[in-house]
């Protein structure tokens, strides 16, 4: 019998879970660091998503908030559903974002958004937002 799960695959498995975490370091939290962001923040529009970002004054990585209100969905579970998207999205294109606090804003109510669709505009806007920045 072979073992498909050796013990030297576990660790280096447990190691890039932990990695994908949305941790708290990498969350918008406060009243107060959305509202800076909305303020003096950038935005970029997508097909799928409207983004606000700032530079971050936690430099070490993105930080993300999601605004997902009763325009987007009256319905709770299709609110709750994209959250749960674009949190994804976010895990998976954190390394490529520049350190950013950003808000992401859903459009398009209504539609099951293609998780590989929202990392590339995610990463696409952002870089956007980087060169507008930079001028």
């Amino acid at each position: 019998m072979s073992n498909h799960n050796s013990s030297s695959e576990a660790p280096r498995a447990t190691s890039l879970i932990r990695d994908l975490r949305f941790q708290v370091a990498h969350r918008l939290r406060l009243q107060a660091d959305f509202n800076l962001v909305y303020r003096e923040g950038s935005r970029a529009r997508g097909r799928f998503i409207l983004l606000i970002a700032t530079p971050s004054r936690h430099p070490q990585a993105p930080r993300m908030g999601l605004s997902v209100g009763r325009k987007y969905s009256k319905g709770a579970p299709l609110r709750n559903h994209a959250k749960r998207i674009f949190r994804e999205s976010f895990r998976h294109v954190r390394a490529q974002l520049p350190a950013f606090d950003i808000v992401v804003i859903p459009l398009q109510s209504g539609n099951r958004h293609d998780f590989k669709l929202i990392c590339d505009e995610l990463v696409t806007l952002c870089q956007k937002i980087e060169r507008k920045l930079e001028q």
